[in-house]
């Protein structure tokens, strides 16, 4: 009878042992995020730790989801809508449960980035 209970152990052990493997390497991005969060404006780390998950998860084929977007939108904040939008569309293309939110940002964007444009030919004209 112990060695029914023993085999039935070890069987249930690896049955679970495969939910604990992950698919996506994450890097400590909760913990990271939970830093940007309470100090935002020391985003220079976050952004890098982004850049770190994004190169490796394309080196490996499996970017985890939100990461492009993160990443888009950390450089929305920095003005740089091109680049912005160049991550918001591979959210886009890589997770199509994300392409109603990604059409927005990326539309938004776009707009953030015209205005931008005729605020600098605005300025310029003045000069």
């Amino acid at each position: 009878m112990s060695r029914v209970y023993v085999v039935v152990f070890l069987l249930l052990a690896f049955l679970f042992s495969g939910c604990a493997s992950t698919k996506y390497k994450w890097h400590n991005y909760d913990g990271v995020l939970y830093q940007h969060y309470k100090n935002p404006h020391d985003n220079e780390e976050f952004i890098e730790h982004l850049n770190e998950i994004i190169r490796e998860g394309e080196s490996s084929g499996k970017v985890p989801p939100g990461i492009y977007a993160e990443y888009g939108y950390a450089m929305y904040e920095r003005g740089q809508y091109d680049e912005a939008i160049k991550y918001y569309q591979k959210e886009y293309d890589k997770w199509p449960e994300s392409r109603t939110l990604m059409t927005k940002m990326i539309a938004n964007a776009k707009n953030q980035n015209k205005i931008k444009s005729q605020k600098t030919a605005t300025d310029n004209s003045t000069l």
